[in-house]
């Protein structure tokens, strides 16, 4: 059982204090305790098990003293964002709600940030994704597309995808990804300050999975929010191009033909992409330096892009050798 109440929370057998928890992130305390790196691995296993609220309770009594852990801070955002997606999961029930686990989650993940964490920034952003879902189930997509949110940074080479993933979709296009990563990128390449805001961001699984996020993308697309994805889409498809990012599969998607346009499959081959090039110097500089935490999830998008449109190679020269193996072999 949950629960929030007088500023304690509740969770199975572990109690964390909620104002406690934000009032760490500002304070350097004296003397606090040395970073144990044996904790968080300890609390991940705790998750492995089956036991998250265990772990969640580790991870809390430790950082109050051993404030310094950027890594135990970084789990303990994760461990809260996957609370939310639980929330969502059960049908948006439950106590604490979605938006309570990710303050704690943002809260966890500046700590993290503050303390040079590599993948954290990344993360923030996937939170900031997370309260976005939030906002778009309550209010819908046209409140977030005229909002104009000033959204958090994101690595240069993630931005750089979304960019690209927008310059790949035709003029009212709907870009739909097919993992977490792509969603991201499509999000700001749609939304963010110089995005395609002409572009409908659409996660196929959700889509799927979430009633609520359902209705709402459906209302947004003014089709019958009841039909399956794939009679959904040939709906769509009557009005606007659908751009199906690198991951997404074929099963359960309308049978149309898709034609290959830079990054993305496209189901209207008469409809050209915007004129904006691609670009790859980000990428191309991150795998000269070595990369980062999350040079292999891009590299990987970019691969799977190139096993459909054989001509993406010819871009990808540059960082060909970095290519999981079977995209663009010489």
């Amino acid at each position: 059982m949950r629960s929030l109440a007088g500023g304690l929370w509740t969770r199975g057998t572990g109690v964390v204090t909620l104002g406690a928890l934000l009032a760490l992130v500002p304070a350097q305390v004296a003397g606090q305790g040395a970073v144990d790196p044996n904790v968080a691995p300890r609390a991940a296993e705790l998750n492995r098990q089956g036991e998250r609220g265990l772990g969640i309770e580790m991870l809390g009594r430790y950082l109050a003293v051993a404030q310094s852990d950027g890594r135990a801070w970084f789990l303990l955002s994760q461990f809260y964002r996957m609370d939310a997606r639980d929330w969502h999961r059960a049908g948006h029930r439950g106590d604490p709600s979605a938006d309570v686990y990710l303050s704690l989650a943002s809260v966890a993940v500046d700590e993290s940030i503050r303390l040079h964490v590599d993948s954290a920034p990344l993360f923030r952003a996937l939170v900031f994704l997370d309260r976005s879902l939030l906002s778009l189930e309550d209010s819908g997509w046209d409140a977030i597309h005229d909002a104009r949110t000033e959204l958090p940074p994101l690595p240069p080479v993630v931005a750089e995808l979304g960019r690209n993933l927008a310059a790949s979709c035709p003029a009212n296009g709907v870009l739909i990804s097919g993992s977490e990563v792509e969603w991201l990128a499509a999000w700001y390449g749609a939304l963010g300050p110089d995005g395609r805001r002409d572009l409908v961001p659409l996660r196929a699984d959700l889509y799927v999975t979430d009633s609520l996020y359902r209705a709402r993308m459906a209302r947004a697309l003014g089709i019958d929010g009841t039909r399956s994805l794939s009679d959904a889409l040939t709906e769509v498809a009557a009005s606007r191009p659908l751009c199906l990012t690198p991951a997404v599969g074929l099963g359960g998607m309308p049978a149309m033909h898709w034609t290959p346009i830079r990054l993305v499959r496209v189901n209207a081959a008469d409809d050209a992409a915007p004129a904006t090039p691609l670009t790859l110097t980000s990428l191309i500089v991150d795998v000269g330096d070595g990369g980062s935490i999350w040079t292999s999830d891009v590299l990987a998008i970019y691969g799977a892009a190139a096993h459909h449109n054989d001509l993406l190679c010819q871009s990808l020269a540059p960082v060909a050798s970095s290519l999981p193996a079977g995209a663009c072999e010489q």
